[in-house]
């Protein structure tokens, strides 16, 4: 009979108003957590809500760590997961797992980490800051790891391009969405509460890679009369008044409509509501809005390169996202080509029934129960 092995969980990216990797680590870890008749976990969080779900398997970071912070957080979790060995060591904790591409520098014991992305690598413009954790800290946390989970195929493809002497295994686990939640809605809720009949929708930040100035190009010059288009994520400051500029330009003040944060009931509706999501990002490491819109009965418009066309496969209108003619007959023939949209629908439905956080919760603990029950100690520092 085996002995139950414990594994450390690095949960401290999730807080009690999760976005993006918040929401991934608070998922996936609810899932993992049904599964401690196998493994024993051991979880570090600065969640209160967390906390209070799970007051026997989360121990409660008191330090200031939190993603809310940005970079200080960021600064403040990589020098607080290096106190970790002692205390790792002191449970008797087997492996650390972290849902984010952060870990201990020098580990005692084996450490697993994820690379959704390599964002700052690719627009280090962006990220001036967190570009040096990616160029100096991510080699050491690789080779001092036995794995890497990745989100997609183009993600593996993209670490093993960038850190050519990883030589260790990657894993592609697909990220999953909240199915009970992104499903078909009633129709008229979004009518109702925001006066929106006709509208195309977008879900993202405003960082340019996301590509919103060429969207917002491409449908003013369509002349779509009766639809608007519709913004929903936070306006950053640093990124909307460049947009706000190119939309007087256009002439289109009236028509495109920035919502700021949408309360996270709101958004099954919007998607459910909308003629289609329009997402021809440049580059992602997944893509979760894809999943959530095609869950909701959404067609989807999006981009032919970057993890995009691995994550829809032939359930979206895929377009150059390099070129405004492009994105704009991508709206035009799902908005006007009969039978277009329906046949979109019907496909997104079916390929968004393949995710769901159950589902990448279980690769996840496949892989952390290989590494745990291995006697192989080829992934530990040398």
């Amino acid at each position: 009979m085996k002995i139950k092995q414990k594994i450390a969980i690095n949960a401290t990216f999730t807080h009690d108003r999760p976005t993006g990797l918040g929401i991934y680590t608070s998922e996936v870890l609810t899932e993992l957590l049904k599964y401690s008749y196998e493994l024993d976990f051991i979880v570090f969080s600065n969640s209160k809500q967390l906390k209070d779900l799970y007051p026997n398997r989360v121990n409660q970071v008191k330090s200031p760590i939190s993603p809310e912070l940005g970079f200080k957080g960021h600064l403040a979790r990589i020098l607080w997961l290096q106190t970790l060995p002692l205390r790792l060591r002191n449970q008797n904790a087997s492996l650390l797992y972290s849902t984010v591409p952060e870990g201990i520098l020098f580990p005692y014991a084996k450490q697993i980490i994820t690379i959704h992305d390599l964002i700052p690598i690719k627009f280090p413009e962006l990220f001036p800051r967190l570009k040096y954790h990616y160029l100096y800290n991510l080699p050491l946390l690789l080779k001092n790891s036995c794995a890497v989970i990745c989100d997609s195929e183009n993600t593996k493809k993209d670490v093993l391009n960038f850190y050519k002497s990883y030589d260790k295994p990657i894993h592609v686990v697909p990220v999953g969405f909240d199915k009970k939640k992104f499903h078909p809605q009633e129709k008229g809720i979004i009518r109702k509460k925001y006066g929106f009949t006709k509208y195309l929708l977008f879900v993202g930040d405003l960082r340019p890679y996301k590509n919103l100035e060429k969207s917002i190009e491409a449908f003013g010059s369509l002349h779509l009369n009766d639809f608007k288009f519709v913004i929903a994520g936070k306006k950053d400051s640093r990124f909307y008044p460049l947009l706000e500029k190119k939309i007087e330009q256009l002439s289109l003040k009236e028509k495109v409509i920035f919502m700021g944060y949408v309360p996270e009931q709101d958004l099954p509706s919007l998607y459910s509501e909308a003629a289609a999501l329009v997402f021809p990002s440049l580059y992602e490491g997944f893509g979760l809005p894809l999943l959530e819109a095609m869950g909701c009965g959404c067609p989807v418009i999006t981009s032919n390169l970057s993890s995009l066309p691995e994550v829809c496969q032939e359930a979206a209108f895929y377009v150059d996202p390099y070129r405004v003619e492009s994105i704009a007959e991508g709206i035009f023939q799902v908005v006007t080509k009969p039978g277009l949209k329906e046949l979109l629908v019907t496909k997104g439905f079916e390929r968004a029934q393949c995710f769901g956080w159950e589902i990448t919760a279980r690769e996840i603990l496949k892989i952390l129960y290989q590494n745990v029950y291995s006697n192989e100690s080829t992934c530990l520092p040398k």
